[in-house]
């Protein structure tokens, strides 16, 4: 009898039959077992940027089973690493992440030699680009002043600025850049955009202008306003620096929806006291959650999100139909779709 393709579900909302059953069709040798954690653990809440630890806080009475479950895993489907995660799973061959992001994988060592991973990029990118545009619309339509004059009882007309002829700067054209770029062109809006496989020539039918890495503060210069979507990676840790806010246009509006780490809290915060930018867009932040304390809830012209740009009223769904569409491409030994260049973004080698 073949050996099983053991594929460790590591995301609890696919804890269910359905899922399981799903998983079993597409190959007798598949084996889906759910990674355990505690019936009232808040997995949710926590942060998946940095590590764990293993058992996590929202597993702590399910410790044995969730070793022996990870001995055996060759697939995981996970939001959060535990820390020892090479050596806890020893026969991993594939990860794939929930989110776009991948570098809590990084950085518990998982070995580019020996293992896969995917990522989740696209599930949400339609949804983060309607949050981004309807985030630009505010700044620029005044919406928050507008609603604060109704609440006055106040009639003070006030015209906010035309979104058609603006320059949209991109920051990594990926899922969700395209997704921005596709939906603010409607508005009549010229897109810039930054590419890291640039290269002299190099043209995309979803920017009017391609930028290098290395001419960011040139592309900088020319928008209105810029969104931050690139992955996390050494190349791209504060890239968004005091130097690159000191390039951008006096007015500007800067959006990250990528993660804290590309975007500079402290020179943002200096930008922003100073009126250098018109207003700042933020997500995502170093630090998640953001303690009540920081002075980033309190800088002027800056609208913030807990890290909810994604909706879910469908993001469950369209994660599985990836993840499922995968293990089918897993179990026939074809490429898988969402492989991210783990070389690229930090990957062990050995």
């Amino acid at each position: 009898m073949a050996e099983p393709i053991v594929v460790c579900l590591g995301f609890p909302a696919f804890h269910d039959e359905t899922f399981y059953a799903a998983l079993r069709a597409i190959d007798p040798r598949i084996e889906p077992v759910a990674l355990p954690v505690d019936p009232a653990g808040a997995w949710l809440g926590s942060p998946p940027a940095e590590p764990c630890d293993e058992p996590p806080p929202w597993a702590t009475t399910v410790a044995p089973e969730r070793r022996r479950v990870l001995e055996r895993a060759e697939v995981l489907i996970a939001l959060h690493a535990p820390k020892d995660l090479p050596a806890l799973a020893p026969r991993l061959r594939w990860i794939h992440c929930v989110g776009a992001g991948t570098e809590q994988f990084v950085r518990v060592g998982v070995s580019s030699a020996r293992t896969v991973v995917t990522n989740s990029s696209g599930i949400g990118a339609r949804t983060i680009s309607e949050f981004v545009l309807g985030r630009l619309l505010s700044v620029w339509k005044s919406f928050r002043t507008l609603d604060e004059h109704q609440q006055a009882h106040r009639w003070a007309p006030l015209y906010g600025r035309t979104f058609a002829g603006s320059t949209l700067g991109i920051v990594g054209l990926g899922a969700i850049g395209i997704a921005v770029a596709e939906r603010a062109r409607a508005f009549g809006v010229k897109i810039a955009a930054i590419r890291r496989s640039w290269k002299p020539g190099l043209t995309s039918p979803h920017a009017d202008e391609l930028f290098p890495p290395e001419r960011l503060h040139e592309m900088l210069g020319r928008c209105d306003a810029v969104v931050v979507c690139a992955p996390h990676s050494p190349e791209t840790e504060r890239l968004i620096d005091a130097a690159a806010l000191a390039a951008m246009r006096p007015g500007a509006v800067l959006v990250n929806v990528a993660r804290g780490a590309l975007v500079d809290a402290a020179a943002l915060a200096d930008a922003m006291r100073r009126g250098h930018l018109g207003a700042a867009v933020l997500d995502v932040f170093d630090e998640e959650p953001l303690p009540a304390s920081s002075p980033l809830w309190d800088l002027p012209n800056t609208y913030m999100s807990s890290h909810c740009s994604t909706s879910i009223d469908r993001y469950v769904d369209d994660l599985f139909e990836l993840f499922q569409e995968n293990v089918r491409r897993y179990a026939a030994g074809e490429p898988l779709r969402n492989a991210i260049d783990m070389n690229a973004l930090g990957y062990a080698k050995a």
